[in-house]
């Protein structure tokens, strides 16, 4: 720019320092804007512990078979859903104080929704066909609120430290179960087109007709074959090695401690299970969905489960707010079904002492090499 008239001069060297100091601030916020490297992560994982938990395993990028969106969303604060929900008995504080913490050293948010004990209510408003509370909240919820997603966790779930890097390996499953042309973006990064993805259980079948399986050898975060705890139907996993873990097309399975439902699939469940004659619990009613092809109800499941329920040190009546077994005093609490468990590492983890994360089966998982191996196959093996 130039200025004819010597009354300007002030004017243009103003103008000459200020678009220098512009220069230096477009070239600091870019430097501020750059993505952290996984040493900038491990030197500061003491001062932000709710990183910590990513630094447990490094990215499989040989593996990891995703487009960058769906990894990058995957990597959001609700795990590559729309929103998170939590279902928490309000009395029990002390089961939505430590669900708080395990999800603040894994790094997502979620929304609290209320349960309500049936001992608590007239038995004229206890629960009718397909009306569980809470569990029917959160399905109204994704509806009333046109929720692309949500993942639904029970207030007692736990998960491995690794959690994020299984949703990931998950993924990648999924979008191949799913059928996502490669190359492709799905709007999800779980893939497009499921109903339900099942994370938490106690037992999950696979479709008979379906034998495609995706598995993930060398997976350390696999519970051990003898530790491995579930009441229900499962895959046969005889035919792997104990570090193996599959993602199938699910039949239905028992217990609801981790799943997610996308739109479509929570106005299925509304349109079958609420405006038809139903009279079972809404785990049931689920597991029927999945159950009945008739529905197309699409349903992906893992096994060994990534969530499991948790117990905790100290009295045993503290567990269920329903059932009441033998009351017994436990020294150290423990979770079924998860290798290094959060809510067992949480001190660690707030610590970002990562060197000290415990196993809950010291010496039974074998230390492994050369990261997870993916592999897609249509068929069953033997």
């Amino acid at each position: 720019m130039i200025f004819r008239e010597n009354g300007r001069k002030p004017v243009f060297i103003i103008a000459l320092f200020l678009s220098f100091v512009l220069s230096l601030l477009i070239l600091q916020r870019k430097h501020d804007l750059s993505l952290p490297t996984d040493a900038d992560h491990t030197k500061h994982a003491a001062k932000k512990p709710a990183t910590a938990a990513k630094e447990v395993a490094s990215l499989d990028s040989e593996q990891i078979k995703l487009p960058v969106a769906s990894i990058k969303a995957l990597q959001n604060e609700t795990l590559g859903f729309e929103k998170v929900y939590v279902i928490n008995l309000p009395k029990r504080t002390d089961k939505l104080d430590a669900i708080r913490l395990s999800a603040s050293v894994t790094g997502f948010n979620f929304d609290v929704i209320q349960a309500q004990n049936g001992a608590d209510m007239s038995p004229k408003a206890l629960p009718g066909p397909f009306d569980d509370g809470p569990q029917r909240d959160a399905i109204v919820g994704i509806v009333n609120n046109r929720l692309s997603s949500a993942l639904i966790f029970e207030d007692d779930a736990d998960w491995d430290v690794s959690f994020r890097m299984q949703l990931l390996r998950f993924a990648t499953g999924s979008q191949w179960l799913l059928d996502t042309p490669p190359g492709s973006t799905p709007h999800s990064p779980y893939g497009d087109d499921w109903d339900l993805l099942w994370l938490g259980h106690c037992a999950l079948a696979p479709i008979e007709t379906d034998s495609r399986r995706v598995v993930l050898e060398n997976d350390p975060s696999t519970t051990p074959f003898k530790y491995r705890f579930n009441m229900g139907a499962i895959p046969d996993m005889t035919i792997y090695d104990n570090t193996t873990r599959v993602v199938y097309a699910s039949d239905g399975g028992t217990c609801l401690y981790a799943y997610a439902l996308s739109y479509r699939g929570a106005q299925k469940i509304l349109f079958h299970l609420s405006m038809s004659y139903y009279h079972q619990p809404v785990d049931f009613g689920i597991h029927d969905m999945c159950h009945d092809h008739s529905r197309n109800f699409r349903c992906i499941g893992v096994f060994p489960q990534m969530v499991d329920s948790h117990r905790g040190a100290g009295s045993s009546s503290k567990d269920s707010d329903i059932s009441k077994g033998q009351e017994q005093d436990r020294k150290k609490g423990f979770s079924y079904n998860i290798v290094r468990s959060t809510r067992l590492n949480v001190g660690h983890l707030i610590s970002g002492e990562m060197d000290k994360i415990e196993s809950q089966w010291p010496g039974e998982v074998p230390e492994m090499e050369g990261g997870v191996k993916i592999s897609f196959r249509e068929k069953l093996e033997g």
